[in-house]
């Protein structure tokens, strides 16, 4: 290598390095995670396809487990990444997984005694729950102005899902709230377990666990039935579906490294926002008045949470 292209190897290697670290310490949390709720807008709008064209559920959700085992499997091989954890972390990995399982579970079971606009409201209080927990163990501190942030958040869901006349059964309350703990302890547990062996690794481990899980109830209970896709439709929806599942969930827990698991919770519910745009491009449906003013509020009070955060990342270090 001549002197020219060792003096290029040194500049980029600065150049990379200064950029890197400028952008971590202000913005790259924040943009994984605003990429990852943008994939993960994706997730109902494909499966919704998926299912139109005869995709069941059980094999929608096995298949989205199976495309990040064979989606991370190379990535990792590729960037000779080690699939051993450490033996302490073993259970912790394998209770995350299991909580993902059970949000997963009770959102379906739960949405077939309840609105659907009710139990993703439910489910989207998650950052709350985040934050108490990480406030009680001292690991951040909530002020005022971000608990209102919280309760604005959750005006704002109810504004732009709810829908009014609908009926409340006791048992779907029950099961819902039972996700949302889910939802909870998995995010907390799991971020954890990600700023030790990475988000890949964390994620191929809980979609090999999860994979695993599925098809041995498959198995044990004949009365599950698994229906393909029979359309390039239905089979590119699958597709996406699994692939934009696994990538949000990859690049969230990235970003949460670097601006910790309330934050990113909190930026996560932009979800829902991209999810309602996704869907008028996609599908062709058409938000209410009521609908654009919960869209915004939600918008406003995830963008106050994050100024009054970065303004307190200013003044102290631990948040």
């Amino acid at each position: 290598m001549s002197d020219k292209d060792n003096a290029l190897a040194k500049l980029k290697i600065c150049l990379e390095s200064w950029l890197m670290q400028y952008v971590q310490q202000k913005y790259l949390g924040v943009i994984l995670v605003i990429i990852s709720s943008i994939c993960f807008a994706f997730v109902p709008n494909s499966a919704k396809i998926a299912l139109d064209e005869g995709t069941s559920l059980s094999f929608l959700l096995v298949s989205r487990y199976a495309i990040g085992v064979a989606l991370l499997l190379p990535i990792m091989f590729l960037t000779k990444t080690k699939l051993a954890v450490p033996n302490y972390l073993a259970p912790r990995i394998i209770k995350a997984s299991f909580l993902a399982l059970g949000l997963i579970w009770a959102t379906y079971h739960a949405v077939e005694f309840l609105d659907v606009g009710l139990v993703l409201i439910i489910l989207y209080s998650f950052p709350i729950g985040v934050a108490l927990i990480s406030h009680f163990k001292k690991e951040i501190l909530i002020n005022f102005q971000q608990i209102a942030c919280m309760f604005l958040l959750l005006f704002g869901l109810w504004t732009m899902i709810y829908e009014e006349g609908v009926s409340v059964n006791l048992y779907g309350l029950v099961i819902s709230f039972a996700g949302l703990i889910c939802f909870i302890f998995f995010i907390v547990s799991a971020s954890k377990i990600a700023d030790t062996i990475g988000s890949t690794v964390l994620n191929f481990y809980i979609c090999l666990i999860g994979l695993s899980v599925l098809l041995t109830v498959i198995l044990l209970h004949s009365g599950i039935t698994m229906s393909v896709p029979t359309t390039l439709k239905g089979i590119l929806a699958v597709a996406s579906n699994g692939v934009f599942f696994i990538l949000s969930w990859v690049l969230y827990f990235k970003g949460a490294k670097f601006i910790g698991a309330t934050r990113a919770s909190f930026l996560a519910c932009l979800e829902p926002l991209f999810a309602a745009l996704l869907a008028i491009l996609l599908l062709g449906q058409l938000l209410s008045i009521k609908e654009w003013v919960g869209f915004f509020v939600i918008l406003s009070s995830v963008l106050i949470f994050e100024i009054l955060s970065d303004a307190k990342r200013n003044n102290t270090t631990n948040f």
